[in-house]
């Protein structure tokens, strides 16, 4: 029965479930326990193989979803000094690369064998491609230093971040905080609500104005005077910090007052909202309404003119109460519309990624040339697509439940493939001490390094590193700890910054150790 790669895939991810709640001084596996449960199974059958596009599949899938979602975030964070992350992987590699060719040649490890080794320990299935073709015949010795080293390629980060993350919880977000505001200290008669903002540096959102009787929705082309009552949304020390400057607590029971304005929480799932930014929506200008907060996934923030809608969010629209009707039927309100996605756009995307993957690459002074391969091809397709949002009638976007469906399928199928694949060889390569030794060195290394750049430039933020860490390492396991763990887009982010330029270097480095080491 045991025969069927399907039903061993199937066992190793349920059984790594099991494994990852193991928790032992607060620190577990997590999803990471699908792969140790696929080695364990695949070093019962070894025999049984699952086939590698199905590993690859599940693995495109992943960092698909991951692209799509995380872009927006990670072209925020370049626009703020973010590209000093670039320097991360470069660094962190080369120190590897130096590692591997000193203590190979201190260790006597022959340089087929050592250029597995340094595959397996940055857990890049890529580079081992790359070494293998470059090896020909030799290239069963590069798969079998791989194989020893993998596992500790995906163990030693994920035992370094143990330790920061051990008070680290799941990010649910900031609570958000309304209050009424008596207008008292407006100084510039016709000031829009923007020139206000912009004046005082508010982090909030205006909701609604109570002027002579009549109440309103505030945009940011609207003019406040003092004698109103505004409420306004944000952080609580925002709303305290707005309240200060503005005027005074208004006590009165403007907030639940729904006689002419009233509110509701609306899906966003209709194609004609989702992509677009609330702008070019134009709530506001249609039906005098405006969207005071976004609920995405388990968060709450408050939007601006440019927040772009994604399918999914959950809107919540002060309006007329007579046309908040039109406007649910506008934006959508269908929970089965915002949990399905464009099958369409999907596939469409995942063919372009792939199909990026197969390009030939030349490398300079004649080198060679080598391919991304599909991977990191649909990860730069989601990313570039993840910021265009929409190609007209096209909507790249996955709604969040979707996302994380498909992001979580992927991750487990290519994990538990994975760990069967290593699994089966460990019968065929002996426990060579001095490869460990040198696959434990190279990680250390890359992964202390990467640690030490990411903390100098990002601070205390450790589930960015570890993001950045996961990318650097290009393993989905460590991705799946963090993320476990912290459940923060920030994660997610790192990941997606780190993980393209890590995959072509280690591609390049391969080649270029074997290379230096003829």
């Amino acid at each position: 029965m045991l025969n069927n790669p399907l039903l061993l895939v199937c066992l190793a991810i349920g059984c790594g479930s099991l494994l990852g709640r193991i928790s032992i001084k607060n620190v577990s596996l997590g999803v990471a326990g699908v792969l140790f449960a696929g080695v364990m199974w695949g070093y019962i059958e070894p025999a049984v193989k699952p086939p590698d596009v199905l590993a690859t599949f599940g693995l495109a899938l992943f960092v698909y979803a991951i692209g799509l979602t995380s872009s927006d975030f990670l072209f925020d964070t370049w626009t703020h000094g973010g590209w000093r992350y670039l320097l991360i992987p470069p660094v962190a590699i080369c120190a590897a690369f130096i590692v591997d060719i000193f203590a190979s040649q201190l260790l006597n490890i022959p340089s087929s064998t050592a250029s597995g080794v340094f595959a397996g320990a940055l857990t890049n299935t890529p580079s081992l491609a790359a070494a293998t073709t470059a090896l020909g015949q030799r290239g069963a010795e590069a798969t079998l230093g791989y194989a020893v080293a993998y596992p500790l390629g995906v163990l030693i980060p994920i035992l370094l971040l143990s330790w920061p993350f051990r008070h680290e919880t799941h990010d649910v977000g900031d609570t958000l905080a309304s209050a009424a505001i008596m207008i008292r200290n407006v100084k510039e008669p016709g000031e829009s609500v923007a020139g206000l903002l912009e004046r005082y540096s508010l982090s909030v959102r205006f909701a609604r104005c109570v002027r002579e009787g009549k109440q309103f929705a505030i945009s940011g082309n609207s003019v406040i005077k003092n004698g109103d009552i505004v409420t306004v949304v944000g952080m609580l020390h925002d709303v305290r910090n707005a309240t200060e400057i503005l005027g005074v607590e208004y006590g009165g029971d403007v907030l639940n007052d729904r006689s002419q304005l009233d509110l509701r929480r609306i899906f966003a799932s209709s194609p004609a909202v989702c992509g677009k930014t609330l702008r070019q929506v134009g709530i506001f200008r249609n039906y005098e309404g405006i969207v005071t907060r976004i609920r995405r996934g388990d968060t709450d923030f408050i939007p601006n003119a440019e927040t772009t809608i994604m399918p999914g969010d959950r809107l919540r629209v002060i309006a007329p109460r007579e046309k908040l009707t039109a406007i649910t039927e506008f934006i959508g309100d269908s929970y089965q519309e915002a949990s399905e996605f464009n099958i369409l756009t999907f596939g469409l995307g995942l063919a372009m990624g792939i199909a990026l993957g197969t390009v030939d690459i030349s490398l300079p002074m004649g080198i060679g040339t080598f391919e991304i391969g599909p991977v990191a091809g649909c990860l730069i397709v989601a990313l570039i697509l993840g910021a265009l949002g929409r190609t007209g009638p096209l909507t790249w976007y996955l709604p969040y439940g979707a996302s994380m469906s498909l992001r979580q399928l992927g991750l487990v199928v290519f994990l538990g493939c994975a760990g069967i694949k290593a699994g089966s060889l460990l019968h065929t390569a002996p426990l060579n001490i001095s490869a460990l030794a040198l696959g434990a060195c190279i990680t250390t290394v890359s992964c202390l390094v990467t640690m030490a750049m990411a903390r100098a430039i990002a601070g205390k933020s450790w589930p960015f590193i570890g993001g950045i860490l996961a990318g650097v390492q290009t393993q989905p396991a460590v991705l799946g700890f963090a993320v476990g763990r912290c459940g923060n887009e920030r994660v997610e982010a790192g990941y997606a910054a780190a993980y393209p330029l890590s995959m072509l270097l280690k591609i390049v480095f391969v080649q270029l150790f074997l290379m230096a080491m003829k």
